[in-house]
């Protein structure tokens, strides 16, 4: 997988978020620790959409609690508007949070069940002092109609909506102190598949409405192809490819991200299905393989995958990078 690589944007002065070989390990005893991002680098364009993706235990989620500082960083660099956060601490930091908000996987745990909604809503506004009395009230009644949540049930508690209206409410949260930034982790696996594409539809409408950048993680590449502008998929805390949405889906070069592509049911798949059925298990990441992290699982891996790890290099365009000694050439197109 990837190295200390960085895939950069064409339009670099339009990044508003830069991450740089950022490592987070998690000591488990005095001698071992979980590899869970290792030297990941990308950046993140102002009003763009980018998709992390991958199965679970990747990475993803990890990355996404590392920009915010909810997870402790153990080196690397992650810049944000020309400030890089993993250097800030105490009210430096703080003053910075607001701007970056989550949404969290599970709608229901993520919200204080002892809370009314409107409380659990202006909870940001209260601790930053952000306005009072009729503006707060303006301020969140916006809010709940734009997510689609009558202002009339502010006082009801989270127990009594459904998984979807509480994350409806998650994001209404996220959204009270006017972020540049929305990390969506894995917003919608918890939901029905009825319910995933209203949500989906309700982060493309505030993406709009409020100049949002965005960053969405899911280990569904379906969905995350309806939202995303450029895509990130990720193996065992490495990246293995970035690009469009477009060229992701249709052009995959790493073997990684085609056995994904073939896992998903498709009437007219553009990855031979069979590809799909990778070897083996999930190495462990406190012991990671040496080489290309896939190697162990891949089905064209020679000598040097086990002794040279690959870096992200630019293929077909500069905005599609592959961490692959061995680059699938050619797609393989089926017909419907």
């Amino acid at each position: 997988m990837a190295g200390s690589g960085h895939a950069s944007l064409r339009n670099s002065e339009n990044v508003l978020l830069s991450v740089r070989d950022l490592v987070v390990e998690f000591p488990i005893s005095r001698k071992e620790r979980v590899h869970a991002v290792s030297g990941v680098s990308f950046d993140v364009a102002e009003g763009e959409t980018l998709g992390i993706v991958g199965e679970s235990g990747c990475g993803k989620s990890t990355v996404a609690r590392a920009i915010v500082q909810l997870n402790k960083i153990t080196s690397g660099v992650v810049e944000y508007a020309g400030t890089d956060l993993a250097q800030l601490e105490g009210e430096d930091l703080r003053r910075v949070r607001p701007e970056l908000q989550m949404i969290f996987q599970d709608p229901i745990s993520s919200l204080n069940p002892r809370r009314r909604i409107r409380d659990v809503i202006t909870e940001g506004l209260s601790i930053w002092n952000e306005g009072t009395g009729s503006w707060t009230q303006e301020r969140i009644d916006e809010l709940m109609n734009a997510v689609g949540i009558d202002p009339k049930f502010g006082d009801r508690r989270p127990h009594q909506f459904s998984g979807g209206q509480c994350q409806r409410i998650g994001i209404a949260r996220a959204l009270a102190l006017d972020p540049k930034v929305l990390i969506c982790d894995e917003p919608v696996s918890a939901l029905d598949v009825s319910v995933q594409a209203q949500v989906l539809n309700i982060i493309e409408d505030m993406k709009v409405r409020y100049g949002l950048t965005i960053l969405f993680i899911s280990h569904d590449l379906s969905v995350v192809k309806n939202v995303s502008d450029r895509i990130i998929v990720m193996y065992l805390g490495k990246i293995c490819e970035i690009g469009d949405a477009e060229t992701i889906y249709g052009s995959p070069r790493h073997p990684y991200t085609r056995a994904l592509l073939a896992s998903i049911p498709e009437p007219a798949p553009t990855v031979d299905p069979s590809e799909g059925n990778i070897i083996g298990e999930l190495p462990s990441p406190i012991h990671p393989p040496q080489g290309c992290r896939f190697n162990t699982r891949c089905p064209h891996a020679t000598e040097i995958c086990f002794s040279v790890e690959p870096t992200v290099n630019a293929v077909d365009g500069n905005d599609h990078f592959v961490a692959c000694h061995h680059p699938v050439e050619v797609g393989v197109s089926l017909p419907a």
